[in-house]
């Protein structure tokens, strides 16, 4: 992950562009999640999935690995 991202309390897909960069794909978050920024899913090419929020936990630090789901070209 290119960027801090904030847990939910529920399981969720962060909507992200990855790219091929030197170090491998890394994924950066196309800003505001709500569901009416559709601007945020037209830029998009993946979901990263985040896990729910824990006490322990309230976000996915940036450098950190996690799973994502590509929905379009990979950007170089």
């Amino acid at each position: 992950l290119r960027d801090d991202m904030p847990l939910d309390p529920r399981p969720e897909f962060h909507r992200v562009v990855v790219k091929c960069t030197p170090s491998g794909l890394e994924a950066f978050s196309t800003g505001g999640q709500r569901s009416s920024r559709v601007a945020s899913l037209a830029g998009a090419n993946g979901f990263v999935a985040l896990p729910s929020k824990t006490a322990e936990k309230t976000k996915l630090a940036k450098g950190t690995h996690a799973d994502a789901v590509l929905i379009g070209e990979l950007r170089i």
